[in-house]
């Protein structure tokens, strides 16, 4: 368990000091821990629909620890920690489609020059939509 100690730490440097809003302090929190019960965002997307997400802290295949192993500071796919404190803004103003089984949030936005997607996927249960993966289209 010690890369994803690593990657909680790496993830809060990062963040620093930084004032963050209700939202971005329940995501914070959610990715700044490996136990305890799950994380909820409400969010209202472009459509007007409600979408109530649950982010898993304790699970190495989906939520917080997937995204942080997988695409926090990685090569490849890669989100950097304010994008990852901003991922209900995806749902609020991205576009979203059905893909594999999934309900797909993407928005395309632009830093720096580069052009970056960004992909939410979820997973419904029982009306919530479980956080499944974050991440860019950088390579």
């Amino acid at each position: 368990m010690a890369l994803i100690d690593d990657r909680i730490a790496q993830f809060r440097a990062e963040v620093g000091d930084r004032e963050l809003t209700e939202e971005q302090r329940k995501i914070f929190n959610a990715f700044t821990k490996k136990n305890g019960a799950a994380t909820y965002l409400n969010v209202t997307d472009m459509d007007g629909r409600n979408v109530r997400i649950k982010i898993y802290s304790n699970k190495i295949k989906t939520g917080s620890q997937h995204i942080l192993i997988n695409h926090f500071g990685t090569m490849i796919h890669w989100v950097t920690a304010w994008e990852i404190l901003n991922l209900y803004e995806v749902v609020e103003r991205g576009a979203h489609y059905i893909s594999n089984g999934y309900v797909v949030y993407r928005m395309d936005t632009d830093y720096n020059g580069v052009k970056i997607s960004t992909v939410l996927k979820f997973v419904e249960d029982k009306g919530i939509a479980v956080l499944k993966s974050f991440y860019s289209n950088r390579e």
